[in-house]
């Protein structure tokens, strides 16, 4: 059986993010998968220290929830970014998880997780497009980085709140 993990962003879950979250994960569901869903919002994830110290053996020094998130990647096939859009970025939450990555890479900067898949799921309350273009780019740059091959992305635009004036909800 293949796995995915689902790393979801959003602070809220009832909004249009968990939504998307929701449909990929009954998709892959139907198809045969595990999938796991790890709302990174109640988790205990601290910001990256930049001390390099995780490169040799992939540990990180911090002892926090990020030790979980890291398990759930490395037994994936399929790797999950579903973030609301702020400031034309991945959400706070999902942002650390990505810097916290680097302990995915080897002193070499070789991939510990070369050869998976990842797929990316935003929402956003502009019409234009191009507001996720940022945060695509970060992504792109991300999996280029861990050699982690991107499968494809679905964008929302015009998304508001739940109960917004304006807008659509998915």
């Amino acid at each position: 059986m293949k796995n995915a993990v689902i790393l979801f962003g959003s602070p809220r879950k009832k909004g249009n993010t968990v939504e998307l979250a929701r449909a990929m994960s009954t998709t892959l569901k139907d198809r045969g998968w595990g999938v796991r869903t790890l709302y990174l919002n109640d988790l205990n994830i601290r910001p990256c220290q930049g001390c390099y110290v995780c490169l040799p053996g992939g540990v990180c020094k911090i002892n926090d929830d990020m030790k979980d998130v890291r398990k759930y990647i490395m037994e994936s096939d399929l790797i999950v970014y579903a973030t609301p859009i702020y400031w034309f970025g991945p959400s706070g939450q999902l942002k650390l998880v990505m810097d916290r990555s680097i302990a995915f890479m080897d002193e070499n900067m070789g991939s510990r997780i070369e050869g998976k898949k990842a797929v990316t799921l935003t929402t956003f309350g502009d019409e234009d497009m191009d507001s996720c273009r940022p945060a695509i780019d970060i992504f792109q740059k991300t999996f280029d980085l861990l050699k982690v091959t991107y499968a494809g992305r679905v964008d929302v635009p015009g998304c508001q709140p739940q109960g917004g004036a304006s807008g659509r909800s998915i």
